[in-house]
């Protein structure tokens, strides 16, 4: 039986409309213009890497491997 060891889940990017936020933990931080700028950026960036968006309300959302 084999153990699988290591990262399993990870926060991948931000995209996000509030340009206060800064980086601070590792994550890149991507900036949006509006709405369906930030929805566009987030489900390009998730289906090229193969991720899930979360909506981390006001205007953020992350891209989390699972």
């Amino acid at each position: 039986m084999a153990m699988n060891v290591g990262l399993n889940e990870y926060a991948l990017a931000i995209i996000t409309m509030d340009k206060n936020l800064k980086s601070g933990g590792g994550c890149p931080i991507f900036y949006a213009e509006d709405n369906n700028d930030l929805q566009h950026k987030a489900m390009l960036m998730a289906k090229s890497v193969g991720g899930m968006v979360h909506d981390m309300t006001n205007g953020t959302l992350i891209i989390v491997k699972h």
